[in-house]
């Protein structure tokens, strides 16, 4: 019996070389950055340490001050009034602070808390390296037929100079977005290649998983349900087959997919309604805090102001000089028009220039309402998200970067189609390989020079915020050779990105990167039991 060797594509390579330098950034970030310096830091450490004592703690335990065993916690409390003298952050499921306890164990066996904020630092770090690269991967599920898109998108949350640099502090975002967005991922997948017990089970566990990283995780899973509906009903002749066949079967299995996290994770936002009468304890922490309602829900989505903030602490959050909002107002205007000219090329093409048809590859009836679907679903999880983010900020909180990352699949892969649009209004002269030379393939070509530079841009973008923010010779690891280990810090995430960008440039190139497949409309036995494999087989031979 034969094993079938499945090759990982080119995109997906770049992709995860991206992710790379977003640790390597991160981790610059990490080892340089003054202990517990970035806010709400000292509580997502101190909720650790209290979980590691056997305690689960409440908005109103206090932080360990316990000067010999936890200097810096100790001596972040100084000065602090009575409310931020509390784990404020025990609002939120437990996952990200259970995964931290080898980290708690092991400063605890060293003597050294350092350790295990730096560890922890780290952990975050690769959580938002994964979420860069599951943000390419969504973008290749959005614009299958761009395989330039997904490295772009990617590269744009490198650019992005707060999502390297929230990914060097403590935070429980980086693994609660990497989980959302492979949940969303995976339903995705459900809706181009059917809906197996496999990807059922994978899907419901990232679910759950995200679930226990923060509340948000929720909508992830409410739509990951709302995936596997689509996916069963898209493989039936009509809705009204559908309504009548499938439907009660597609039911329980979302059904299923929705217990699981209130299985798992049901007795924690029990226990927050109990204790502070809400599953998220948000009016608790107004009330806390002291914070003043700041207009209504609606007033804040329908508010140019609130989309601005947003939009720009992705550049601006934390220490990061208040000018680089500049770069948000540039990516969103550029993006904005690269879509209008790309709907316009589309609505009446022109024979050159800008205007100019693109040559993609053939596309099925099914595959464009796959398209459609996986659009719809992404656009209702950024609009419940972007709801809920309003009636955070109408009640009193405020925005940081964390609170934009749900959107950057959309945004991130909008971007990818509005530069790959504005590029063509740059002249391309293929290069004497032979392997382009008109059609779809001459396209292609120009799509990967394209992509390749606007990559590129985003990676310098990105690491000259960095060199922006200031530069601290005081990690949380106390050491005579500071100022060597940030220099070597500096080295390292140079030298990653030289390879990166190497990297790119080597395997972005025609004729050796993704080729688009056919994608079969395969029946699965659980969206249509009553098929035997053999009728399978036969419909996908024909």
């Amino acid at each position: 019996m034969s094993v079938r060797r499945t090759s990982v594509s080119q995109s997906t390579i770049c992709v995860l070389l991206l992710g790379v330098l977003g640790f390597a950034m991160s981790a610059q970030v990490a080892i340089a950055m003054p202990a517990l310096f970035k806010a709400d830091e000292r509580a997502h450490a101190a909720y650790a340490v209290a979980l590691s004592q056997g305690t689960l703690p409440t908005i109103y335990t206090d932080i360990p001050g316990d000067p010999v065993r936890y200097p810096q916690l100790a001596e972040s409390l100084f000065g602090a009034d009575e409310a931020h003298r509390d784990i404020w952050v025990a609002n939120h499921p437990p996952l990200f602070y259970v995964m931290s306890q080898p980290l708690v164990w092991l400063g605890d066996a060293v003597g050294s808390l350092g350790l295990t904020l730096l560890g922890m630092r780290l952990l975050n770090a690769l959580g938002f390296a994964l979420t860069t690269i599951m943000v390419g991967l969504l973008a290749r599920e959005l614009v299958p037929r761009r395989p330039a898109v997904p490295v772009i998108a990617s590269a744009m949350c490198i650019g992005c100079g707060a999502m390297t640099f929230v990914g060097g502090g403590i935070y429980n975002d980086g693994w609660s977005s990497a989980a959302a967005f492979t949940t969303l991922f995976l339903g995705f997948r459900m809706i181009r290649q059917g809906v197996t017990r496999e990807r059922l089970i994978a899907a419901t566990a990232v679910g759950v998983a995200a679930a226990g990283f923060r509340s948000t995780g929720l909508v992830a899973v409410l739509f990951l349900g709302a995936c596997v509906l689509v996916a069963m009903w898209l493989r039936e002749p009509s809705l009204r087959t559908f309504l009548r066949g499938t439907f009660w079967r597609a039911a329980g299995i979302v059904a299923c997919i929705g217990l699981a996290p209130v299985v798992v994770f049901g007795w924690f936002y029990a226990r927050n309604i109990q204790l502070y009468g809400d599953p998220t304890a948000s009016s608790a922490l107004f009330e806390k805090f002291g914070r003043e309602p700041n207009g209504s829900t609606l007033f804040q989505l329908v508010n140019p102001e609130f989309y601005g903030h947003l939009l720009g602490s992705l550049w601006t959050d934390g220490n990061i000089a208040n000018h680089w909002s500049q770069a948000a107002a540039i990516v969103l205007t550029l993006t904005v028009v690269g879509l209008v000219v790309d709907a316009a090329a589309k609505a009446n093409p022109r024979r050159t220039g800008v205007l100019q048809r693109v040559q993609l590859a053939p596309q099925s009836p099914m595959q464009h309402r796959q398209d459609l679907a996986i659009w719809a679903i992404l656009a209702g999880y950024c609009l419940l998200i972007l709801i809920n983010v309003a009636g955070f900020i109408a009640g009193g909180g405020w925005i940081h970067a964390r609170y934009a990352v749900p959107f950057l699949p959309f945004l991130a892969a909008g971007a990818g189609l509005a530069a790959l649009r504005l590029g063509r209004a740059f002249p391309y002269r293929p290069l004497p390989t032979g392997a382009a030379t008109g059609g779809t393939a001459f396209d292609e070509a120009r799509d990967l020079r394209i992509g390749l530079g606007v990559s590129l841009a985003f990676m310098v973008v990105g690491l000259v915020c960095h060199l922006d923010t200031e530069q601290y010779v005081d990690g949380p690891v106390s050491s005579t050779f500071a100022l060597v280990a940030l220099v070597a810090a500096d080295l390292v995430m140079f030298a990653v990105a030289a390879y990166v960008a190497t990297e790119l440039r080597r395997r972005m190139q025609p004729g050796t990167f993704d080729t688009i497949p056919a994608l079969t409309v395969a029946v699965t036995d659980i969206a249509r039991p009553h098929e035997g494999s053999g009728a399978s087989s036969a419909r996908q031979a024909k």
